[in-house]
C-alpha cells in the first residue's frame, strides 16, 4: 500500500502543476492535445476521489500532501489557487476554469474547451459536466474578465465561436436571473449585468443575441430581446456606442422588428445628417463623428430593403426634411436632397 500511495502521490503532483501551469502565462505553448491529457489526469483523479473519499486515512493524507504542495507552488506562483482533497472530485471542471478564465490560452484551446463546456453530451466518455455553480461562475468570468475583441466587421464577430459562446453564456446568465425575478426587477437586473460588461464588448455580444435563432418560444424571445433593447436606448451614449459598433445592416433588421428602435434610430440620422457640412472639396462631412456622406446613405439603402411602410415612412421624413431645408432641387446645397437623389437612382 506505501509504493501505491507513493505512487498516487507523485501522479498528484504532475496533475497539480498541471493544474498550476493552466493558471499561468505558461498556458500560451498549450495545444488541444496538452489539455486533453490534463483532461485525463483531471478525470483519473475524480476516480480517486470517489474510491477514497469515505477512507479517512487515505484523505487526511493526500489532503496534508496537497498542503505542503500548494505552499511550494504559492511561494512562486502569484495568485495561486489551493486545492485540497474535496476539490479532486471536480478535477476536469477545475482545469476548464482555469482555461477558460486564463487570458493567456490560445484561441484553439479556447475554442476546444468552449465546446466541451457548452456541448457536454458531444465528447462522449470525455464530456464535462459542469455543476451550476461553477457554471455560473464561468459564465461571470468570462464576460467580465476576457479582453476586448478585436475590432472586425460585425459579421467576423458573430461568426467567431468566442463570441458566439460569449453570448450564449451572457444569455443563459441573464434569463437565469430573469426567470426567479419579479416583473418589476427585470430591467434593472439587465441593465446590471450588461453595465459590467466592457464596450465595445458588450454591443457585439447583444447583436449576436439578437440574430441568433435560439431554442425560446416567440413570445419569451420577444420580452427577452426588448430588455436587451431597452437597455440599448436607455442612455444617449449606450445608443451612440451601438450605433457606432453595429453596421447599418444590422440596424436595419432591428428596425423591422421594433418600431421604438427605428424611430431612435430614425431621429439618430437625421441628427448626424443635420449636423454635416461641405468642406472646401464640396463634400458633406460630420463634425463630432467620422460618418461620410456614403455612409450616412448606406443607413439609408438598408432602411429602404425593408417593408413598404417602413420604406413610405423614411421617403415621407427625408422630404419633409428637404422642404424644410428650402425644398431645393440643386445637388450640394441640401443634404437631404443629396440623399433623395442617391436613393431614387436606380
Amino acid at each position: 500500500m506505501a509504493g501505491k500511495m507513493k505512487s498516487l502521490l507523485d501522479n498528484l503532483d504532475q496533475y497539480i502543476e498541471v493544474l498550476a501551469l493552466s493558471q499561468s502565462v505558461h498556458a500560451k505553448d498549450w495545444d488541444v492535445l496538452h489539455v486533453q491529457k490534463a483532461l485525463e489526469w483531471g478525470a483519473y483523479f475524480q476516480h480517486v476521489h470517489h474510491r477514497f473519499k469515505a477512507n479517512k486515512d487515505v484523505t487526511n493524507s493526500i489532503d496534508a500532501h496537497l498542503s505542503a504542495k500548494n505552499l511550494e507552488l504559492s511561494s512562486y506562483i502569484k495568485n495561486y489557487h489551493h486545492v485540497r482533497f474535496d476539490d479532486l472530485g471536480r478535477g476536469r471542471d477545475l482545469l476548464c476554469m482555469s482555461l477558460l478564465q486564463n487570458k493567456a490560452v490560445p484561441d484553439t484551446v479556447f475554442k476546444y474547451v468552449s465546446v466541451l463546456v457548452r456541448n457536454p453530451d458531444s465528447m462522449g466518455a470525455e464530456s464535462i459536466c459542469l455543476s451550476h455553480g461553477i457554471s455560473q461562475k464561468v459564465a461571470s468570468e468570462l464576460l467580465l474578465s476576457l479582453p476586448l475583441l478585436a475590432n472586425e466587421g460585425l459579421h467576423e464577430l458573430l461568426d467567431d465561436p468566442i463570441v458566439i459562446t460569449q453570448a450564449d453564456l451572457l444569455r443563459s446568465s441573464l434569463e437565469g436571473k430573469l426567470k426567479i425575478s419579479e416583473d418589476n426587477l427585470k430591467s434593472s437586473i439587465v441593465s446590471d449585468i450588461l453595465s459590467r460588461i466592457s464596450k465595445p464588448r458588450v454591443y457585439h455580444l447583444i447583436a449576436s443575441i439578437l440574430l441568433s435563432h435560439d431554442a425560446m418560444d416567440s413570445e419569451h424571445r420577444g420580452l427577452f430581446h426588448d430588455l436587451l433593447l431597452d437597455w440599448v436606448l436607455s442612455d444617449g451614449d449606450l445608443f451612440d456606442g451601438f450605433f457606432r459598433n453595429v453596421n447599418c445592416q444590422f440596424l436595419a433588421q432591428l428596425s423591422f422588428k421594433s418600431t421604438k428602435f427605428r424611430n431612435v434610430y430614425m431621429d439618430h440620422l437625421v441628427k448626424l445628417g443635420c449636423s454635416m457640412e461641405q468642406d472646401t472639396c464640396g463634400k458633406w462631412v460630420g463634425d463630432s463623428f467620422q460618418l461620410s456622406f456614403d455612409g450616412l446613405l448606406d443607413h439609408y439603402k438598408h432602411l429602404m430593403e425593408g417593408p413598404e411602410d417602413v420604406k413610405d415612412s423614411i421617403l415621407i421624413k427625408l422630404q419633409t426634411l428637404k422642404s424644410q431645408d428650402g425644398n431645393y432641387e440643386v445637388p450640394g446645397v441640401s443634404i437631404w436632397t443629396d440623399l433623395l437623389a442617391e436613393i431614387h437612382k436606380k
